[in-house]
């Protein structure tokens, strides 16, 4: 029982952890889409493949990160050759993973300013992976000088890619691993996960949390389909050859029926496994509640992006203006329900004791 709850958690953690980075990724690129014309930003979206590799180890991290790419992908992507499409998409995410190699010698540390060194050496670890990817992405595919940026077209390619992708890429790590240490320091249980905030309750009554399933693994079911079609149907592509006789390959989705199809995925896989639980006779409020508050959270962050990409292209914002404030209202509810699960759980061990 135990090793299955721990699954469950890993995976919910995985998802949302990915979600969430995919849409700093893409606040990021929103924010220095001018100053990186050829691709790439700065910022801290490292920090979510970062998180799972310290609290799960590499194979939750790595798919994570590949999670992140390929939802990169499921939203738009600009093509030359296959192999550019995983250098430059689906793998600079994953090789943030290495630092998950990191986490035995960050779990017996014994100190603070052991446990910093190995979270640094980690961020520069898998940092400095993710630019080889666009490093070399760029020598192999972006090698024609007239479409250098910042006027460096007499710049030998090789040296270009470099002097391209570190201008990004450094700021990215010194960032994340900040942000990294002020976890570390506030909040050092995000990076561990000895703690027992979500320990399994038995409830005696069973047609509460009976209703509550179905109800969450419905919801699920309607939201997957229903944006999984419109999702589909709105596939918009579109090819063609650049001056130098090269393919490339353009297409895109909508990305607001991509998310809240895995939204939906999310909710039945909450249901599915609270359901389970119910039948053991081992719902827990605080678990059930916790685990939504982090679906909520990560879609109301998601619809924050949205609202934050259509203004600032000058489109209309009313759609993701009732997105923020639905989101933002019923993930308040969700934080609130998981706060009084917690103190009911509380008082209850405490009239037993």
């Amino acid at each position: 029982m135990k090793n299955t709850t721990t699954a469950v958690r890993t995976i919910s953690e995985v998802g949302i952890f990915a979600a969430l980075g995919f849409v700093f990724d893409e606040l990021q690129g929103i924010i220095f889409k001018g100053v990186f014309p050829n691709g790439g930003s700065i910022g801290f979206a490292m920090i979510a493949v970062l998180i799972i590799a310290y609290r799960r180890g590499f194979i939750p991290a790595l798919v994570t990160g590949l999670i992140m790419g390929l939802l990169d992908i499921a939203t738009s992507a600009f093509i030359l050759h296959p192999a550019q499409l995983f250098l430059d998409y689906i793998l600079p995410y994953a090789f943030v993973a290495l630092a998950g190699l990191l986490k035995p010698l960050y779990d017996r540390s014994k100190n603070y300013n052991e446990k910093i060194l190995w979270l640094i050496s980690g961020t520069v670890i898998g940092g400095f992976a993710k630019f080889l990817s666009h490093y070399f992405a760029g020598v192999i595919f972006w090698y024609h000088s007239a479409d250098f940026a910042w006027g460096l077209n007499n710049m030998h390619p090789w040296l270009y890619s470099f002097v391209y992708n570190i201008a990004y890429m450094a700021p990215c790590i010194v960032l994340t691993a900040a942000l990294l240490l002020v976890v570390q320091t506030l909040v050092p249980r995000v990076l561990t996960t000895r703690s027992t905030f979500i320990d399994s309750e038995k409830e005696t009554n069973t047609t509460g949390p009976m209703v509550v399933s179905f109800l969450t693994v419905s919801t699920g079911l309607f939201f997957f389909i229903f944006f999984l079609v419109k999702y589909i149907t709105s596939f918009y592509a579109e090819a063609g050859v650049n001056d130098y006789g090269e393919k490339w390959f353009d297409y895109s989705f909508d990305p607001d029926s991509m998310y809240l199809a895995v939204m939906g995925i999310f909710l039945v896989v909450l249901g599915v496994v609270s359901l389970m639980k119910v039948l053991k006779n081992d719902f827990s409020y605080v678990t059930y509640t916790g685990a939504l508050s982090a679906i909520t959270t990560s879609a109301w962050v998601f619809g924050l992006y949205r609202l934050i990409k259509i203004t600032s292209k000058g489109k209309d914002p009313t759609l993701y203006w009732i997105w923020f404030a639905i989101g933002g209202a019923v993930m308040c509810a969700a934080i609130a329900l998981l706060v009084l699960s917690i103190v009911f759980k509380k008082k209850r061990n405490e009239s037993i004791i």
